[in-house]
């Protein structure tokens, strides 16, 4: 075997070593080479083990709070912490301990809890749905269904309330007692409590409405065969709120919402927030304007007939894609109603001015009698 020669051993070192010794170069060769002594690998928790199967993105998003506790156990999440998402507008609490705005409204953030403190059932809040001057409406998640519900959360305001305890009235009388098979287009009304002194109904989650459809094919009305369709459906609830003596009070295309989950598409009516029943006619300022029969419109005695008035205009607007009576003012209002249909419309406007006038002047004529004797 040949030997190794010891300047052919040096030609093979680096150049940079012979600034510093043989002593210097020797560690380090025993610093490079030497052996580590052996260890057992610990096997990965199962945690870990789920964790590196799931992919990176939902790791780093969904997942991010068990990932921060994989690197380091010690971490700890603290829901008081988090940065908070308003859907109210305005957000900032003034009244009610902090819990409402100005405008009375319970400030809904995403994720915040809405809590039945009877059965200790909480709807936590997604997104906004919609927002007028009864309240808001929000899209909640239920736990123990597994399902999204509807939630309308009413303002702080005695009114209010009060006409809301007549809507839960109305839907339950409505489910229970006259459409339990649901089969004539009514929402369905699921729940009701009282959440930081706001008066809150669960309702089932529909679609968009009958305007916003309209609007979606650009104010061009509807086919014909999808128009009959819709009319039969509001018709079979309207003839339900006929038997049961319920007057909607406010029916319009954004009242109606389309229900996908059934096929064919279906309609309901919602929104009973202004309803009463036939013999406890109390306001006289109802119905949106497009859609406010002309009794209304006069101060006349009304019954359950307004809502066929405010059916006729919106079966008219699904079809041409434009409201029949578009008027700026209720003057206004009743001249197109008296321009479009005409002689008819005129005799029975003049009735109805003469009733009232004949019904004010009795009225007067009492009260002119009592002070005489």
């Amino acid at each position: 075997m040949d030997e190794v020669n010891p300047s052919s051993y040096n030609q093979g070192r680096p150049q940079y070593l012979d600034l510093v010794g043989q002593d210097s170069y020797s560690q380090w060769q025993q610093l490079a080479f030497v052996s580590y002594p052996s260890q057992h690998k610990q096997k990965p928790s199962t945690s870990q083990v789920t964790t590196s199967r799931k992919s990176l993105v939902t790791r780093l998003t969904k997942d991010i709070v068990e990932t921060y506790q994989t690197c380091n156990p010690d971490f700890k999440y603290s829901e008081k912490l988090r940065l908070k998402r308003f859907l109210t507008t305005p957000s900032i609490g003034v009244q009610n301990d902090g819990y409402d705005n100005a405008n009375s409204d319970l400030i809904l953030t995403v994720n915040c809890a809405l809590v039945n403190p009877t059965t200790q059932r909480r709807y936590v809040v997604k997104e906004m749905l919609g927002h007028g001057t009864f309240g808001q409406v929000a899209k909640c998640w239920v736990m123990e269904t597994n399902s999204f519900v509807a939630v309308k959360v009413i303002k702080n305001q005695p009114a209010y309330y009060q006409q809301a305890l007549v809507e839960v009235t109305i839907l339950k009388t409505l489910n229970k007692k006259y459409d339990p098979e649901d089969k004539h287009h009514i929402v369905r009304i699921y729940d009701h409590f009282l959440h930081q002194r706001h008066l809150c109904i669960a309702f089932e989650l529909l679609d968009t409405n009958l305007y916003e459809l309209i609007k979606l094919n650009n104010f061009r009305g509807l086919s014909l065969s999808i128009v009959q369709l819709f009319s039969k459906q509001i018709l079979r609830g309207l003839a339900l709120l006929k038997d049961a003596g319920i007057i909607h009070c406010d029916l319009k295309p954004e009242n109606i919402l389309l229900c996908t989950s059934v096929k064919p598409a279906a309609i309901k009516i919602i929104d009973f927030g202004s309803a009463c029943m036939e013999d406890q006619t109390v306001y006289s300022y109802i119905q949106s304007r497009y859609y406010r029969s002309p009794e209304v419109l006069l101060g006349y005695q009304y019954t359950t007939a307004i809502d066929m008035w405010s059916f006729g205009c919106i079966v008219a607007e699904l079809f041409i894609g434009l409201p029949l009576f578009a008027g700026a003012s209720e003057f206004d209002l009743l001249k197109r109603m008296v321009h479009l249909l005409g002689y008819t419309m005129s005799q029975c406007v003049f009735i109805i001015l003469t009733h009232t006038l004949l019904d004010f002047v009795g009225s007067f004529s009492c009260i002119g009698n009592k002070y005489l004797w």
